[in-house]
Order: C-alpha cells, then structure tokens, then sequence
C-alpha cells in the first residue's frame, strides 16, 4: 500500500499540470478566426517573460509591439483549417510561424509549436484598443 501511495504521489503533478495546461482543449478552425480576428492581445513569450501587445485585423494583417523597449512588427497572419492552426508571417520573413492554441480554464490561451509552449495569450479585446 505504501509504494502504491508513493508513486501515486509522484505521478500526481504529472496529471494536474496536463489536466491544467489543457483545460479546455485545442482550438478548432472557427474558433481561431472568432478568437483572434479584428482582436488586440496582451501576449507573453514564455522563453524570456517578455510581453507584447498585438492587433489581428480582420483584413489578415497584424500589427505588434514589445512592451519593454516599444520595437514594433508587422506582417499577416491566417487560420490553416485542416491543421486548426494560427500561422503569422512576419513581413521580411519567408516562412509562416504556426501555432496550436489551446485555453485554460483562467481564459488565457498557451500558443504550442511543433509541441513547445512558446507564448501564452494573458488578455482578448475586440477591436485595436490601442491603435496599433
């Protein structure tokens, strides 16, 4: 019974940080493009702790700034249907940077590449609220 207990308990964080990270599941097409179209996000990278604001238009383009040192980019950004992702191309990039999104149960959203947690979405508002 002990050792029963024991590795139960050391298997525990394992099932709360997947039940956490995953609360409310992957973001589907539809709900990508209700979700982030004509939306001005509070973001944080999760490699630094930086965070930013960014603007998706509803035209495709996307307009964000660092909040530490005020640099600012610009590019577009689309919905892969079939794949359920959100892809941004950065202007002077070639390749499109796609993304899985999924909520959590506070209403933030992780954003995952290729399986990696790379930035997480703090805050949602309609419309450019800050005139990026």
């Amino acid at each position: 019974m002990l050792k029963f207990l024991s590795i139960s308990l050391l298997l525990s964080p394992l099932l709360f940080i997947s039940s956490n990270s995953f609360a409310h599941g992957k973001l589907n097409a539809d709900e990508l493009k209700t979700r982030f179209s004509d939306s001005t996000q509070h973001c944080r990278k999760e490699k630094d702790k930086s965070t930013c604001t960014t603007f998706f238009a509803a035209d495709g383009s996307i307009k964000r700034r660092m909040h530490a040192d005020g640099k600012r980019r610009d590019g577009t950004w689309m919905v892969k249907t079939e794949e359920n992702q959100l892809c941004i191309t950065w202007t002077g990039k070639k390749k499109a940077l796609c993304f899985d999104a999924y909520m959590n149960k506070d209403g933030t959203m992780d954003m995952y590449k290729k399986g990696k947690h790379l930035s997480t979405v703090i805050t949602f508002f309609k419309g450019n609220v800050e005139g990026l």
